[in-house]
């Protein structure tokens, strides 16, 4: 009956023998199959062609209407604006775009808003958006679509979009001669980008609340004078010139959400119509006939997708409807280089689309939601879904989970050798279990208490007040206080010392955290997800409780110092300015790179507080924590390693 009730022969006991075996090869395979099936995406096997899943969108019954009138309007409207730019060299001429809108006859009005800049001393910044509203002549204004412009003053450092306006108020003249519109149109021209377009829509949908919840504390979006119907959807449109080479199709949005797919494919299917060369991330390059859509190519385009999404930044005014569920994405019409002195018939075949959009959109009996919400675009014409790519982000979690179990099954004492000494070991084990957990809990807490204080806005503008005194800049006050706070969390294994087994604890704390963590952003942005653990799920495998001296501690200890978010950050920049700028030498690429990164923390901080972009959030108050537990597991000394040997040498 002693053999029958030995606890080395329950089924989970054997289970974790054999794990604790293979453990090792299977995380390794289960990480190099998620690059793999990753890889395979971009053949076109694995991937998928682009179709209208929305019947009543309708875009090849559409037949333009528009002439040849509203686009040498348009070409007198960027003159007569050429001309009012110069008394506005950097505003916004508001006056002339309102009195534009009376005269074509809508209802316009103008949105006031004001910014408190939060560093700085909180200097304030006014705005005005200028809309205006083609009421639905068939309907009682329960719907509504957006076309928007942004105006950029000739000071901008951007690309000068002269045009965009001009072409907006020709696209709402034709519009407002007819009468087969089932929905509100609103035509709206922004200032100072995408603030200006944040305030607007902010206004728009909060329209019950008191004076003192709508005075946020960096953002008074203002009042909104009238409002349409519920809105459906929304065009943004940058254009250069009426001589136009190509449109870029921008769809990245806020916190790297996207606009439903048929929205997408409906702009590639009429622009085609039209003769206009369109794309995601359209180039030059991509128009020649040469541009193979090889397997190589294919991974290139969605690894650059990828990347634009992980940052959540949206690249076009569209970006910030996304999150109140209103398909939106820009077109940007680049200029042709040579001239071919065709601007008087270039503007038509945008007008066109334009027109052809707005009539599709007009035939929608409800919102976007038989295509897809989440998918990566291969080419212009295929995409992958998120059943597709989705396993590559579990291959890359399993592993996590798989040795965090391991270490359970140690430090619970489950995973034994079976003789006497063994079964003594593990029952002193079991009975300090409790007490060497506690450390580890603590530690825990102190991390995310350094990743709290790191992101929330009291102690970080008091710390931010109180560099800046000294003469310097805001971004390089910001940067300061954060390679603080990373100091703090770099000191803290240093400064509170664990013991073996609880060391033990906080390896496995990490692995559950940081696996957990993938998950939960996984499911919000993807991209992100999948590149933070494409760079620390090796190092989460590569350390372990016995870890001595040698080349692998060497290099896991490097490697952890180089996945510190400020470091990270740096050398990403770096690389990215030697890739970019190969004339520079080593030591302007290093200055160079250091400027940029002071500005990108900035603006990430900047952009979190205004915008809500959780990119910031999450690399502070998540991620920061989760390196500095795994870094105490990496460093620890050898003479509290040798004391571990004994509990985790089965996890090797």
């Amino acid at each position: 009956m002693g053999l029958l009730s030995d606890p080395s022969l329950t089924p989970r006991n054997k289970f974790g023998k054999v794990l604790n075996k293979h453990h090792s090869k299977v995380c390794w395979l289960l990480y190099v199959a998620s690059i793999v099936w990753f890889g395979c995406l971009g053949h076109k096997d694995f991937n998928h062609g682009t179709y209208l899943s929305e019947n009543a969108l309708s875009p090849g019954l559409v037949y333009p209407e528009i002439k040849q009138e509203s686009s040498r309007w348009a070409q007198q409207l960027i003159e007569e604006l050429g001309r009012e730019r110069e008394n506005h060299r950097a505003t916004t001429p508001h006056a002339w775009i309102a009195a534009k809108m009376r005269q074509i006859g809508l209802e316009t009005y103008v949105h006031n808003y004001t910014l408190r800049y939060p560093f700085d001393g909180g200097k304030e910044f006014q705005g005005k958006n200028v809309y205006g509203i083609l009421r639905a002549p068939r309907t009682s204004s329960t719907e509504g679509i957006v076309f928007s412009a942004p105006y950029r003053s000739p000071t901008s450092p951007h690309a000068d979009i002269i045009a965009s306006v001009p072409v907006l108020l020709a696209f709402a003249d034709f519009a407002r001669k007819k009468n087969y519109w089932a929905k509100d149109i609103i035509f709206l021209v922004t200032e100072q980008e995408q603030l200006g377009m944040h305030a607007f829509i902010e206004a728009y949908f909060n329209t019950e609340m008191d004076e003192a919840t709508r005075q946020k504390p960096y953002l008074d979006y203002g009042y909104l004078p009238a409002r349409a119907g519920s809105l459906q959807a929304a065009l943004n449109i940058e254009v250069q010139d009426l001589d136009i080479d190509y449109v870029d199709v921008k769809i990245e949005g806020l916190n790297g959400q996207l606009p439903n797919l048929d929205m997408f494919n409906l702009v590639q299917r009429i622009t085609s119509r039209e003769g206009i060369i369109s794309g995601y991330k359209q180039t030059p390059q991509k128009k020649r006939r040469q541009y193979q859509h090889s397997v190589e190519n294919n991974i290139k385009n969605m690894l650059s997708m990828i990347f634009s999404l992980s940052t959540g930044i949206p690249n076009g005014n569209h970006g910030f409807f996304h999150r109140h569920r209103i398909e939106s994405l820009t077109l940007e019409a680049v200029k042709r280089q040579t001239s071919n002195n065709n601007r008087y018939n270039g503007g038509l075949p945008l007008l066109k689309t334009i027109e052809g959009i707005s009539r599709s959109l007009n035939n929608l009996l409800e919102r976007f939601h038989q295509s897809y919400f989440f998918y990566i675009l291969v080419q212009n014409d295929r995409f992958v879904s998120i059943g597709d790519y989705m396993p590559c982000l579990g291959l890359l979690i399993a592993p996590l989970f798989i040795k965090s179990f391991l270490l359970w099954l140690i430090a619970s004492g489950d995973l034994k050798d079976g003789d006497d000494a063994g079964e003594n070991e593990n029952e002193e084990n079991n009975e300090s279990s409790e007490h060497s957990m506690v450390p580890a809990v603590l530690f825990i807490l102190y991390t995310c208490l350094i990743g709290f204080l790191c992101q929330h806005m009291l102690p970080l503008e008091y710390l931010v007040n109180f560099i800046s005194s000294y003469g310097l800049s805001t971004a390089q006050s910001v940067t300061v206080s954060m390679i603080m706070w990373s100091c703090l969390a770099f000191m803290l294994p240093f400064v509170y010392k664990l013991p073996a087994k609880a060391l033990n604890w906080l390896h496995l704390g990490s692995l559950v955290g940081l696996g957990t963590t993938l998950v939960v952003v996984g499911l919000l942005n993807f991209s992100l997800a999948f590149l933070v653990a494409l760079c620390s799920v090796p190092l989460a495998l590569g350390i372990s409780p016995e870890l001595q001296k040698g080349f692998r501690k060497s290099f896991l200890t490097v490697y952890a110092v180089l996945l510190n978010p400020i470091v990270f950050i740096y050398g990403l920049i770096f690389a990215l300015t030697i890739f970019q700028f190969p004339e520079l030498t080593i030591k302007e690429a290093v200055f160079r790179a250091v400027t940029v990164t002071m500005d990108a923390i900035t603006f990430s901080l900047t952009d979190n507080l205004i915008y809500n972009n959780w990119l910031s959030s999450i690399v502070t108050t998540v991620l920061l924590p989760l390196w500095s537990c795994l870094w105490a597991v990496v460093i620890r000394n050898a003479a509290v390693a040798k004391t571990t040997i004994g509990i985790s040498k089965k996890v090797q």
